[in-house]
Parts: C-alpha cells; sequence; structure tokens
C-alpha cells in the first residue's frame, strides 16, 4: 500500500501490514498512511545555519528585546555554528543533537553551563519554529535531553560583608547606587535605569519598570526582562534618607554642570547627568570590595544579602521573592540556604514556645 511520501526526498514510500484479518491489516496500514502524510515536509537542502540566520531576523521582526537578541546571536556563533551550522536542516537528528550537547564543555564553570543550556534552549526553539512551519517532520531537539551538567552555585555576600562594602565606598561619588541595591534588591540594570517619576518618597516606593543593560558595548534601555521583574518595591528609612541625599547632590552637580548637564531623568548619573554604564560600575565596585576585604564576587551577589535581611526580619518568602522580582520557586532554589537558616531559627523559636507551654502546664497542675 501507498504510505504518503518520504519528508526527506518527497518520493511515494509503499508498506505492508499484517494482521489477523485483511480488514485489520487495511486499517494499520491506513493509519501508518496516515501518520506518514501528517509528518511530510517539502524537501529543501537549507543548513542549519542558514535557517538560524532567517529565525533570528524573525525574532528580531517579532520585537524580542536587544539583550535577547544578543544572547541568541552569540550562543549560535559561538557554540551551535561550528559544530552543527553546515548540516541540512532536515538532516539533524535527535543522536546528532545529543552528541553536540553531551560534547560542550563536559565540566564547565556555572558560567559555562549556562551558556552551553541558553544554547540549547535556543536550538530548541529555533527548531520548534521549523517544525511547526512545516520545514522538519519533528523538533530534534525536544527528542534529545540537555547535558546533565551540575553548575558551580553562586556564592552571595553577607550582610556582614555587604556592610562592609557600603563602609569601603563612603565618599565615592556611587556609593548611593550601591547602598541602595543593598536595600531594595534591584538589579544593577534596574537601578541604573531608575528615574525620579518613578520614585515616590512620600509613600517610601518605587516602580521598577525600565532597565538599562550593556549590550555588547552599547547601553541599552527597555523593560524588565521577566514580566515579574516589573515590580513596585517599598522603601527602608535609610534607603530614603540616601535617595533625598542623591537628590541634592545631583542638584549641586547640575547647577556646576550648567549647560553642560544631560537631564535624562535618572537617579543615578555621572557628573555630567548621563547615565551610567555598567562596565565602569563594576570597575568602581572591585576597586571598592578589594579596599573591604571582603570575597571576590560581582556586585550581582549583594542581591544575596538583601534576601538575608528580609529573610532575617522574618519577611514572608512569597513577599520576599516579588520584592527581588523572582518567583517563589526561583527564590527558593537560589537562597535555599538562607532557607535553611530561617527554618533553623524558626525550629529553636518554636521549641521555645513549646517550652514555655510546658512550664505553663506544671504550674496550672495540682
Amino acid at each position: 500500500m501507498r504510505a504518503g511520501r518520504d519528508p526527506r526526498t518527497g518520493r511515494y514510500v509503499y508498506r505492508c501490514a499484517t494482521a489477523d484479518t485483511e480488514a485489520g491489516a487495511g486499517r494499520r496500514m491506513l493509519g501508518e498512511a496516515e501518520a506518514q502524510k501528517a509528518a511530510h515536509v517539502d524537501p529543501t537542502r537549507q543548513s542549519l545555519g542558514e535557517y538560524l540566520a532567517a529565525w533570528t531576523e524573525r525574532k528580531r521582526a517579532e520585537g524580542r528585546k536587544p539583550k535577547t537578541m544578543y544572547d541568541y546571536h552569540r550562543v549560535i556563533r559561538v557554540l551551535i555554528t561550528p559544530a552543527l551550522g553546515s548540516v541540512p536542516l532536515q538532516d539533524l537528528s535527535p543522536a546528532m543533537i545529543q552528541n553536540w550537547q553531551d560534547g560542550l564543555a563536559p565540566t564547565p564553570s556555572a558560567r559555562g553551563a549556562a551558556q552551553a543550556a541558553l544554547a540549547y534552549r535556543t536550538l530548541r526553539s529555533a527548531l520548534s519554529d521549523a517544525a511547526r512551519l512545516g520545514l522538519v517532520p519533528f523538533n530534534a531537539a525536544a527528542r534529545a535531553r540537555p547535558a546533565l551538567r551540575t553548575p558551580k552555585k553562586r556564592a552571595g555576600f553577607t550582610l556582614q560583608e555587604a556592610q562592609a562594602l557600603i563602609a569601603a565606598a563612603d565618599g565615592e561619588g556611587m556609593a548611593p547606587l550601591f547602598a541602595f541595591m543593598l536595600y531594595t534588591g534591584l538589579r544593577l540594570g534596574e537601578a541604573l535605569g531608575l528615574r525620579w517619576d518613578a520614585v515616590d518618597l512620600k509613600t517610601r516606593r518605587v516602580a521598577v519598570r525600565t532597565s538599562r543593560v550593556e549590550v555588547g558595548s552599547k547601553m541599552v534601555e527597555g523593560t524588565p526582562e521577566a514580566a515579574r521583574s516589573t515590580r513596585t518595591v517599598a522603601l527602608l528609612t535609610g534607603v530614603v534618607d540616601a535617595l533625598r541625599a542623591q537628590e541634592a547632590r545631583q542638584e549641586h552637580l547640575r547647577a556646576a554642570a550648567g549647560t553642560t548637564w544631560h537631564e535624562e531623568g535618572l537617579v543615578f548619573t555621572n557628573r555630567s547627568g548621563a547615565g551610567l554604564e555598567s562596565h565602569n560600575v563594576d570597575r568602581t565596585f572591585r576597586r571598592i570590595r578589594t579596599h573591604a576585604g571582603v570575597r571576590p564576587l560581582p556586585l550581582h551577589s549583594m542581591r544575596h544579602a538583601t534576601a538575608s535581611i528580609l529573610l532575617g526580619a522574618g519577611v514572608p518568602v512569597a513577599v520576599a521573592a516579588k520584592m527581588l522580582g523572582h518567583s517563589v520557586t526561583l527564590f527558593a532554589e537560589t537562597y535555599a540556604d538562607l532557607l535553611m537558616e530561617a527554618a533553623d531559627d524558626a525550629a529553636r523559636q518554636a521549641d521555645e514556645w513549646l517550652a514555655r507551654q510546658t512550664v505553663g502546664a506544671a504550674i496550672s497542675r495540682p
């Protein structure tokens, strides 16, 4: 029986089947024919590299964020194209993709593991679109599995280390930025994109709705990467005082700069009013970190200390996660060590409470 066409060559494929009855054999072959027909794709010798080039252009046209596009291009150029770019799109197999995944740095660093995982997710997304468009019969990456990797857990600053950093930054122009990040938990891009019209010092709140990130060698402004990162954060009294001081400092700088002042409405700026650049902030932070004598961790690790403050103060996990722009699940995974400390404290408090109840019960007995 003729059972459709070969998805690669377009030629007719014939099948035979055995069953207890002739009708049963016919039904079986008919089912195979329908499955083959559904899997049919028009033959093409387009390579994976050529397809990915067109795919990224479609994603750009769909309005993907500049940082996302930058990441797509980087992993495609560095990790996917050198290994698989010349393979015809319709020749890709799950085994081929599995071998590629397994060969990506068997014991990578935390950053290496993250990049390998991003490369797999990018390829899987691209091939999902190819299957939807009928360019391939199925998503070969979905049938493979991402290589099992255990990235090195990223450490975070303790509250004591973070406070030492703030003390070491005293007198620096970026000191208010570092203190603001510690006591709000905002990411660097979110802090650099913060404008005064998103700050309400009377209600002690800031609205996180813009982000300035470094893409290649340029600072690009947009909305936060994830929808949950768009949020409102309540401010501690110390942060309100720091922002008032920053406002006064900026007024002084504006007056000193005169006509050379670049008004962008940003909270954290350089001496001419222009937005700060991530690499300059990182360079200043590394110098202050050395002066403070703390571990050589990145500025982003300050958020660990913020989580420590929130959990230590008894803030519910769901509220702490929202303040940091995390889902509850991601918050629990990222700050598992702090949650364990909080659980230990809760157990001690429960023991003390039970002990008091026991004493009370013993006294009330006749």
